[in-house]
């Protein structure tokens, strides 16, 4: 059955795999009455019901061409998916074949529980909104986009960690986390990824072109197109930072990717409401690292351990506050 598409791969899934479940666990769940924040809420609750006995199967679209550059980026995304195996925080790979790849069914779509609509809106909108205080266009708490954050830079740290090489996403934006019921967030998509290759002369990584950055969502860097890093995943990382805490896009008030370019080459940055600063703890800091995550010179961009690093502190003092404040 046809599920849904991007812009390069069909999504389709095949139910009552034997092979996925044995025959004992092939009895059809209650559909849940949860709501899940999403738009299709019917159709998640039936893919939340079927999903640990089905698949997804991704297929090249037709428009795209059947040649030897798209065997490559879909067998580089079964490769790198395989290898990632051993990461709870990386979707699980079942098969490959040519121009498809087979993997689990993660049934819940993030991106539309934190991106209200289009993720768009004008200054005076965003203006008559919050003229009475605050008032985020998504509905997770502090401490919830506290912990999604932390998982996310947890998946993004897995790839620039991999013990065999760093892997770049290069795609990083909130449609590529998934959901599972069990409310953890997993990563995938990885047809854009980048194996980083490895100067055994100079002891280094050596820097990569991955072509001219294309939509509003990249580093700076990318739009020059040459000595790239893992760290142009850290500055679209800032970005979905922004929208968990704004349910908006980084530029929320254009969708000219041409405008957002520009602002992004001459060191315009999104602008950032500083009540958020003092709206909650863990708003003040996910703000503290999308900042850091922002820096215009890659190098001095910190890193998806820092981000890690950093974050696991800030839950441990949420949890603290949380703890304190329950027990006064």
């Amino acid at each position: 059955n046809y599920i849904d598409h991007g812009y390069y791969r069909d999504v389709w899934i095949t139910e009552d795999n034997p092979w996925l479940w044995p025959d004992q666990y092939r009895q059809e769940k209650l559909v849940s009455a949860k709501q899940y924040g999403v738009l299709h809420e019917a159709r998640t609750s039936k893919l939340v019901a079927r999903a640990y006995r089905s698949s997804a199967l991704k297929t090249l679209q037709m428009k795209h061409e059947y040649d030897g550059d798209s065997f490559e980026e879909v067998q580089l995304e079964a490769v790198i998916m395989e290898r990632m195996t051993y990461s709870p925080r990386v979707m699980n790979i079942y098969g490959h074949c040519a121009f498809s790849v087979m993997v689990e069914v993660i049934p819940i779509e993030f991106e539309e529980a934190v991106v209200f609509d289009e993720g768009y809106a004008t200054n005076d909108e965003i203006e008559k909104r919050n003229k009475n205080g605050l008032r985020p266009y998504n509905n997770f708490t502090s401490v919830e986009k506290l912990h999604f954050a932390l998982e996310m830079a947890e998946s993004l740290a897995d790839l620039h960690g991999f013990e065999d090489g760093v892997i770049v996403h290069d795609d990083v934006q909130v449609c590529q986390w998934l959901r599972r019921p069990d409310g953890h967030l997993v990563l995938g998509d990885f047809n854009r990824a980048t194996i980083m290759q490895f100067d055994l002369q100079r002891n280094e990584y050596c820097k990569f072109n991955n072509g001219k950055g294309f939509g509003n969502y990249r580093a700076p860097e990318e739009f020059a197109a040459k000595n790239l890093n893992e760290e142009i995943d850290m500055f679209s990382f800032g970005n979905n930072i922004y929208a968990l805490l704004t349910g908006l896009w980084n530029f929320y008030d254009t969708d000219d990717d041409g405008v957002v370019h520009k602002k992004l080459i001459a060191k315009k940055l999104p602008f950032v409401d500083e009540r958020y600063r003092e709206r909650s703890f863990e708003e003040r800091k996910l703000i503290e690292l999308m900042e850091k995550c922002w820096a215009y010179d890659p190098s001095e961009r910190c890193t998806a351990f820092d981000a890690v690093s950093f974050l696991r502190e800030v839950v441990k003092e949420s949890n603290a506050r949380i703890d304190g404040a329950t027990s006064s």
